[in-house]
């Protein structure tokens, strides 16, 4: 059940990717809140998830990349996966961390698309991936602990230690 809420979360969020976001842009740059969530969510939940969250938003976001089927998905699913070890290693209460790692995250995909699309030949601009990874973190502030509230089944099933 929590992977179709979470399945449903994505396909809503990557409709608004791609039809109300974009009237936001400053400069021709604008946050993909889709990949904001599934960081957040990784970060936040853990390796498995990570997994599943990245492929499923990651194939979502080539549905709407030309030319090239796959780059989202790689890229998507490595770095939720490398947000989730950050994840494991910090107070997930606070929202410093979470919010830098977005900035670096986000970098680090554009950079990956810019190489991957390099040798095949497509130009991509990499100055728009700063102006994107500043606008992911200010959405990854505010929507931070609005993905701490979604329900996790594994959480509820833990024991209760009272120390």
């Amino acid at each position: 059940m929590e992977k179709l809420i979470i399945i449903l979360i994505s396909i809503g969020l990557t409709i608004l990717d791609n039809s109300l976001i974009p009237f936001f842009s400053v400069h021709g740059v604008y946050p993909s809140i889709l990949f904001t969530f599934a960081i957040a969510y990784s970060i936040i939940y853990g390796r498995e998830k990570a997994v599943f969250i990245g492929t499923v938003s990651g194939i979502l976001q080539d549905l709407f990349f030309f030319n090239v089927f796959g780059i989202n998905s790689i890229l998507n699913l490595l770095l939720c996966l490398f947000a989730s070890i950050i994840g494991e290693n910090i107070f997930k209460t606070k929202k410093l961390v979470p919010v830098l790692s977005m900035f670096f995250i986000t970098i680090l995909k554009y950079i990956g698309i810019v190489i991957i699309c390099y040798f095949l030949r497509i130009g991509m601009p990499i100055l728009k991936s700063v102006g994107m990874a500043l606008y992911n973190s200010v959405v990854m502030f505010f929507i931070y602990k609005l993905i701490m509230k979604i329900p996790d089944e594994e959480y509820r099933k833990r024991p209760w230690r009272f120390k």
